[in-house]
């Protein structure tokens, strides 16, 4: 069978993740073929990290052009940028930057022969989401909790005073729309944009978000309700080593959702 060529677009810890993950476990699938970065530091360390540095590092659109398989794990206004002419040229489309697809996603999922393929990110509950989308959904919330150093100086608080935090009391520094959460906290609240693409839209889907100066981690708990019943989902996320701001399983789905790019098989809804 001929391997798919792999275009990687962000060489940070998601990227190079799958790259390794490309060329390791499903070296017999696919080839990684080609890497994009604005920085070229990440894109020579990931390089040495692999062993291959004859690999060729090219702009966006030559990357999609020339791959199978591009996915990207850079920056939501990459993302969208990446859906667009990947799925105008038949392409699988992995995208990690989600948000990036909110206000794109219908000129992206214009007639294609391509495939778009979101993973689950740091979130558990994508599959039910889906399946009660099929049997009269009415409310899906999301409720953050994440530690103050993960949310200052996003957008949100240029024209806000970020709350004072007394103790370890928690404070609510956000509750509204997943529209608005993603615009407020871009790098912060991808997993408001997938519940949204799964589930009920952007608009109607509530998000609050929670700090406290007691919090270690970011935790991610999603309610369900519908005709179907009602289905509580809680993760409570691990860090990525290789940086505190991803969480690990958000680095886990996209690797989970390669394979299953790759695969005969596919489990779940």
């Amino acid at each position: 069978m001929k391997k798919q060529k792999v275009g990687i677009i962000g060489c940070g810890v998601i990227g190079s993740a799958l790259a390794q993950a490309v060329a390791g476990q499903f070296a017999r699938q696919a080839r990684l073929s080609f890497l994009c970065d604005p920085n070229p530091e990440k894109a020579e360390r990931l390089k040495y990290l692999l062993k291959n540095k004859s690999l060729p590092v090219v702009g966006l659109s030559k990357l999609i052009e020339a791959s199978d398989i591009v996915v990207e794990a850079a920056a939501p206004p990459v993302a969208a940028e990446a859906a667009k002419q990947g799925l105008s040229q038949n392409k699988d489309v992995l995208i990690m930057s989600v948000g990036g697809l909110l206000n794109q996603v219908k000129d992206a999922l214009k007639p294609s022969r391509g495939r778009l393929w979101i993973p689950s990110g740091a979130i558990a509950g994508i599959d039910a989401l889906l399946a009660a989308r099929e049997g009269g959904l009415r409310q899906v919330r999301l409720i953050t909790r994440k530690p103050p150093l993960g949310l200052r100086g996003a957008p949100y608080f240029i024209e806000r005073k970020f709350p004072p935090l007394e103790g370890r009391k928690e404070a609510c520094v956000f509750k509204g729309s997943a529209l608005e959460a993603v615009r407020g906290f871009p790098q912060n609240i991808n997993v408001a944009a997938i519940l949204s693409l799964a589930g009920l839209g952007p608009e109607r889907t509530q998000v609050e978000i929670w700090t406290s100066k007691r919090y270690l981690s970011n935790q991610h708990e999603v309610i369900l309700k519908g005709d179907f019943g009602e289905i509580r989902t809680l993760t409570q996320n691990v860090p990525s080593p290789g940086n505190p701001k991803t969480s690990l399983l958000a680095v886990c789905s996209a690797v989970a959702t390669l394979r299953k790019i790759l695969s005969n098989v596919r489990i779940g809804t």
